[in-house]
């Protein structure tokens, strides 16, 4: 089966989509420990907040090319960043 550049495209971003929101939740984890580091701690929210941000722009590219997220792989990645927190 002979996938077309879009196609490869759209696998991408998804995994790109994935990535971040395997981020966000290692972010998340890192701020909630973070209680006697208050410059640092608001600088991993403003991070989170970032990351946020690019997820929606992905899923606006994804969304344009035609495509959905993958649900497999945000599962995926949520799952890593939940171990490795």
């Amino acid at each position: 089966m002979t996938t077309t550049p879009q196609e490869h495209l759209l696998d991408w971003l998804r995994d790109a989509h994935a990535m971040e929101q395997q981020a966000e939740s290692m972010l998340k984890a890192q701020a909630e420990r973070l209680e006697h580091y208050p410059l640092l701690k608001t600088r991993i929210v403003k991070h989170i907040e970032e990351t946020r941000g690019q997820q929606r722009q992905l899923v606006g590219c994804i969304e344009r090319l035609g495509g959905s997220t993958s649900t497999l792989k945000d599962l995926a990645g949520k799952l890593m960043a939940f171990a490795q927190a």
